[in-house]
């Protein structure tokens, strides 16, 4: 036991600054434990960052405040993905901003793999304007210039530490740099990545839908289609209206289940072998037949789709339109006087079984009649609750606004999906809205059949 003066007001005095000591060293250990939490919770908000620049700022932030440095500063490599370098320091703190690039032995650091270290300027450069300087003409004498590097050593920047002090820094300061410039670099990088992958599913996504619609002669067409917020990822959905024979015109409208390239592959092959069929095939149910047969042949295991087709044949102010169905929603019909059918046409999902159940159904669209059909990101949108939009919001939306050209009710449609979600993550959307070029004319002369596949 450690042993105390004798005399006891010695001992309380003695006592009273060792409990002082001891508060001071549980409230800067308290401060630090405080100040790393924050740091921890700031640099995990950070991988959810998609902007490059405000990326580089938290973790610049986090590099200044864990080494209680008055200046940090990324300086990028190439200003590509940045207006200029990130720099952060108390507001109106500099009378000269820094200008690394302009010091040898600072640029240097780009080239490093390990930091550098600089314990003071003035022995090397006294009075350079280039170290930059605070508000009250220090200059920052102590830095730490950490390289930024992306997973196979491509140079991306440098981390900047500074201090107005000379040797303020020290092993640990340059320990935690070069950590924090390893997570900046590979975030970076990822992001890098992420952004490419996105141009790719982009521009592949572009592929898989036509350029433009056909005009039709006799006949309006409008689509909608929207991909879904996910980053690399192409989507399902997908349509196509194209010219079968002469006097005839093929519809198209499916959605490929699941995302990424085996789904692009699936998509792309079930849009082109609909193409194909149907210059063959004037039965919508036995051309999903064969596409199904061709789908199931592939062998892609758990990828399957929904498509609807349509053969339409727009003639004297009508357009006949010969419906088949394999397993997508069933399209709306809003009449000219302002009712609202619903066209069921019972169809199995394509892709998963060699044996399939199509129906084939025949409806005539009078003119002032609007064909509306769509995918399932319609139909399954969710509210912040967790209520589905469902065919039931779908025809509220088409009852409560009758009339209108094609591409009006397409985007009313759309609108109303996108209200509903109220911000939440969507779904891939595509929506195809049918209407004849004329007056208003006679009610609908609708036959309906039924097709059983064979093999």
């Amino acid at each position: 036991m450690e042993n105390l003066p004798g005399d006891l007001p010695a001992n309380r005095s003695y006592l009273r600054t060792r409990l002082k000591a001891a508060e001071l060293a549980a409230s800067r250990l308290t401060a630090e434990r405080d100040l790393l939490e924050s740091v921890i919770g700031r640099l995990g908000a950070l991988a959810a960052q998609v902007d490059p620049t405000e990326l580089a700022r938290g973790i610049t932030e986090a590099a200044r405040d864990l080494t209680a440095s008055p200046l940090a500063m990324f300086v990028p490599a190439e200003l590509k993905a940045f207006d200029r370098p990130v720099v952060v320091c108390d507001p109106g703190a500099l009378s000269e901003m820094p200008e690394p690039a302009k010091v040898p032995l600072l640029a240097g650091a780009l080239w490093r793999v390990t930091p550098m270290r600089l314990d003071d300027a003035d022995q090397w450069d006294a009075g350079g304007l280039s170290y930059g300087r605070l508000s009250d003409g220090r200059s920052f004498r102590s830095w730490i210039g950490a390289p930024v590097r992306a997973r196979y050593g491509n140079a991306l920047g440098v981390l900047f530490l500074a201090h107005h002090r000379p040797h303020a820094f020290g092993k640990r300061e340059e320990d935690l740099a070069q950590g924090l410039a390893a997570h900046l670099g590979a975030s970076l990088d990822n992001l890098s990545l992420s952004e490419e992958r996105a141009s790719v599913a982009g521009a592949l996504q572009q592929t898989l839908l036509p350029p433009a619609l056909p005009e039709v002669p006799g006949l309006d067409i409008a689509a909608r289609y929207r991909a879904a917020k996910r980053t690399a990822d192409v989507g399902g959905d997908f349509y196509d209206v194209f010219e079968v024979r002469p006097g005839v015109w093929g519809l198209v409208l499916g959605d490929v289940s699941g995302v990424g390239p085996e789904a692009a592959a699936l998509t792309g092959i079930a849009r082109y072998s609909a193409r194909a069929l149907a210059s063959q095939e004037r039965s919508p149910a036995h051309l999903l037949w064969q596409l199904n047969d061709a789908l199931v042949r592939l062998g892609m295991l758990e990828r399957f789709c929904s498509v609807l087709y349509a053969e339409l044949r727009p003639k004297a102010g009508e357009v006949q339109v010969k419906i088949a169905n394999g397993g997508h929603p069933y399209p709306f019909v809003m009449r000219w006087d302002g009712r609202l059918e619903e066209v069921v046409v019972h169809g199995t999902l394509l892709g998963l079984f060699p044996d399939v159940h199509l129906e084939e159904r025949e409806i005539v669209l009078a003119p002032g009649d609007i064909m509306v059909a769509y995918t399932d990101g319609v139909i399954e949108a969710r509210d912040p609750t967790g209520t589905f939009f469902g065919s039931e919001g779908l025809a509220r939306t088409l009852s409560a606004n009758p009339g209108g050209h094609a591409a009006m009710v397409a985007r009313r449609v759309e609108l109303a999906v996108t209200e509903h979600q109220a911000g939440g993550a969507p779904d891939d959307m595509a929506i195809i809205v049918l209407q004849p070029r004329n007056e208003p004319g006679p009610v609908d002369k609708a036959v309906s059949g039924r097709f059983r596949s064979r093999r």
